[in-house]
């Protein structure tokens, strides 16, 4: 290969120096500033966006805050209307076990006050009822007429006797 010939070296070395150096000093002064310009934008640009999205990372995270807050605050408040709505339902069913109560109190005491007095009724009437039966009784047995007085004395003796023995 002749570049790898000794002999060559000091023209090569010319070439490489003579194109070398022109080229560098081109790079350095036009594409090498461009070049670094670009990175410091690029540079800038994720910092600038680094920057934002920490910015709007902390903006989530107090809107999350927020939003767990207000959430807290709907649930205790549900909360609290529904043990208002349980306490009003409690309520509503106590007054009505009270009315209810109160009635059924009423026709107990109105159904007693009428079987009092279908007692006191039947009780006043068992006196003529027995006189009638005792004269029909007497009647039939003895086959003549008894009369009302008599039918009257003969129930109230047995009802005096039947009192006495108890």
């Amino acid at each position: 290969m002749p570049q790898l010939d000794p002999s060559v070296f000091p023209t090569q070395l010319f070439w490489l120096a003579l194109t070398f150096i022109p080229l560098y000093l081109i790079m350095w002064k036009s594409a090498l500033p461009r070049v670094t310009s670009v990175r410091e934008a690029r540079r800038a640009r994720i910092d600038a966006d680094l920057e934002k999205a920490s910015t709007l990372r902390a903006e989530a995270e107090s809107s999350l805050a927020d939003y767990e807050k207000t959430m807290a605050n709907a649930a205790a408040k549900a909360q609290a209307t529904i043990r208002e709505a349980a306490q009003k339902t409690a309520d509503a069913a106590t007054a009505q076990r009270e009315e209810l109560a109160e009635k059924l109190e009423n026709q107990t005491a109105e159904a007693e006050r009428r079987i009092s007095e279908e007692k006191d009724r039947a009780l006043a009437s068992i006196g003529g009822i027995s006189n009638d039966l005792t004269q029909a009784a007497g009647a039939r047995l003895l086959g003549g007429d008894i009369s009302v007085d008599e039918a009257k004395a003969a129930v109230d003796s047995a009802l005096a006797s039947a009192g006495g023995t108890q």
